[in-house]
């Protein structure tokens, strides 16, 4: 006699056991949103401050595994006189247990001015930093 075993199916929208892919974090000066991928595959990232506004996308977004979280970085200004200016906001790993889950965060941002070396020898610090406390949502988006 044949016995068929069957083995209940979760449905994609209450499996279980998500790693979040998407980041809206936030404060007062500065709001972005970070998505690991989207439906080409490439990786997304909005930022929005009182005097930039970018869409990276693919490329234009560095991305470095590290043992704190992922820090994830993309180009406001390039090199100029002035310097180059950089976003970069560290990714904390969040786990979900459905694919409809959310998770709130704390993270940091960092805005990085990078200077030209001076064209004589001198001492001089040619990167800044200002610290940003970020709070917002991670979620899990299907592309």
């Amino acid at each position: 006699m044949d016995q068929a075993m069957t083995e209940p199916v979760a449905s994609p929208a209450i499996s279980r056991g998500f790693t979040a892919n998407t980041f809206s974090v936030h404060n007062r000066r500065i709001s972005a949103t970070f998505s690991a991928t989207s439906i080409t595959g490439a990786p997304l990232l909005h930022y929005r401050d009182g005097q930039h506004e970018v869409n990276a996308r693919g490329d234009d977004i560095r991305q470095v595994e590290t043992d704190i979280g992922t820090l994830v970085s993309i180009t406001l200004e390039p090199d100029a006189d002035a310097g180059a200016l950089l976003f970069t906001v560290l990714i904390p790993r969040v786990s979900l247990a459905t694919s409809l889950g959310s998770q709130a965060l704390s993270t940091v941002g960092f805005l990085t001015r990078s200077r030209l070396p001076p064209r004589l020898p001198a001492n001089v610090q040619l990167q800044t930093y200002s610290v940003e406390a970020l709070k917002g949502t991670a979620t899990f988006v299907t592309s």
